[in-house]
């Protein structure tokens, strides 16, 4: 009877060595088994060149589960055969029952116990350690795992041809991928449990949030719209485009023929500056085209997203972007800092002169610039704001309004009432809002 039970144990443990493989394996980072690899762990080097090869990872888990299927059909023939001559007689006189009956529940009671064994032992247990340690245990079973392959080979060459022509009957076309590709929404989930869990930082956690945030909004939640650009005509003599760039706090200037709608380029101060000075040393030279010194325009629709936009600056190493409505027209302009603002959060330079993004104000209610997005700020305070008519909370106020805005005028929806506060020409440009110190403190945190 002890050689029974220690063949018992040792199939069950057989099982579990393969299922902790399985799970370890699958669930390692190749970054971290090519950082050990690097460093020298042959057991590393061993396993790396698996995990990345997709036919090779498929032949390595096909081993696996051929270890598993056999393990458990031997567990149960063996078990059954070893056991029963001893449960049956035992039933038999505590059940009174007949030999043919004790003989069936005796089967049955050994198929319930060692099912019960296998699940727990040979299968839960070995699968959470694989999945909590898995570069420690894939490196641990990496040697006999080889072994393994060889010895199954050749049933890893049946049931996998078997396999791959079952599914293609049914019209599926086999892949040898076994590596999970993550969608956005399922990375926003692990970032978001990871710094549940500490292994990320607030800072660590919002740039990845806003990096992925960056893949669904449009440029045209993010831009300057043409209301607030400053834009000169290109007939402008240089030295009153001088003027106007160097009185504003801005660094580069578009420039339009005939009207706004028709953006032809973007001049820098320092080109404007090298100009004028050039202009007045020689005096007797013909009129200067500024055409020569700007940069020419770059267009994009404005329902390109925003990651779009980064990738396309970047690439043609341009710091100001063109936004085009449906018909052509200016819409707006939106540049680089604007949107590595949007992952990394405001950056602020010695010529930026803006707003606070938000501010506290007596009575429980917070100041909020009329650029915040009304999605945001819905995500943030948990509010239900309508986000269908306007992108910022600005333009949601003008459109409830129906008319130009005046300080003092207040909205009311269902939840929350929204009251203006100041007013620069015919748009809105700050609105405060009710909010508890706790939301403060969210606004806070998302605007640092």
């Amino acid at each position: 009877m002890l050689v029974t039970f220690a063949v018992i144990v040792l199939l069950l443990f057989i099982n579990a060595f393969y299922v902790a493989a399985e799970f370890s394996t699958l669930s390692s980072r190749r970054s971290r088994l090519a950082q050990l690899s690097e460093e020298g762990n042959r057991f590393a080097r061993s396993i790396l060149p698996i995990v990345e090869d997709p036919a090779k990872l498929d032949t390595y888990i096909a081993a696996c589960q051929i270890g598993i299927t056999i393990s458990s059909l031997v567990l149960g023939f063996y078990a059954q055969a070893a056991l029963s001559s001893t449960v049956a007689p035992w039933l038999e006189r505590l059940g009174r029952l007949g030999p043919v009956a004790a003989a069936s529940l005796s089967a049955t009671v050994i198929l319930l116990v060692l099912t019960g064994f296998q699940v727990i032992v040979g299968e839960l247990v070995p699968k959470n350690i694989g999945v909590q340690y898995p570069e420690r245990l894939a490196l641990l079973t990496v040697v006999p795992l080889r072994w393994s392959m060889v010895l199954f080979s050749p049933l890893i060459w049946l049931f996998n041809g078997s396999g791959r022509l079952t599914l293609r009957l049914f019209g599926v076309e086999p892949t040898s991928e076994h590596v999970h590709v993550h969608s956005p929404e399922e990375i926003a989930i692990l970032v978001e449990e990871s710094g549940a869990g500490g292994m990320l930082d607030m800072q660590e956690r919002r740039l990845i949030e806003n990096t992925l945030w960056m893949r669904r909004t449009t440029v045209r939640q993010l831009m300057v719209p043409r209301t607030r650009v400053l834009a000169a005509s290109v007939e402008r003599p240089p030295d009153e485009l001088f003027s106007l760039l160097a009185t504003s706090y801005f660094s580069r200037l578009p420039l339009y023929e005939k009207t706004i709608d028709n953006i032809v380029g973007v001049v820098h101060l320092k080109d404007l500056l090298c100009l004028r000075q050039q202009v007045r040393q020689d005096i007797d030279s013909p009129p200067f085209d500024i055409r020569q010194v700007m940069s020419p325009a770059l267009h994009i629709p404005e329902t390109m997203t925003a990651g779009e936009a980064f990738a396309l600056l970047q690439n043609k190493r341009y710091q100001v972007a063109i936004v085009l409505d449906e018909y052509g027209g200016t819409a707006g302009i939106v540049t680089l800092e604007d949107l590595i603002e949007e992952i990394f959060g405001e950056v602020q330079d010695e010529f930026d002169q803006e707003v606070a993004l938000f501010r506290g104000l007596p009575g429980n209610r917070v100041l909020v610039r009329w650029d915040w997005l009304v999605h945001d700020l819905n995500e943030l305070l948990e509010l239900k704001l309508p986000t269908d008519q306007a992108d910022t909370i600005g333009g949601l106020v003008l459109t409830e309004l129906g008319r130009v805005a005046e300080v003092g005028d207040i909205v009311e929806f269902d939840e929350v009432s929204l009251r203006v506060e100041r007013v620069e020409g015919k748009a809105v440009a700050a609105v405060s809002l009710p909010a508890t110190p706790d939301q403060i403190e969210v606004l806070r945190e998302a605007a640092e």
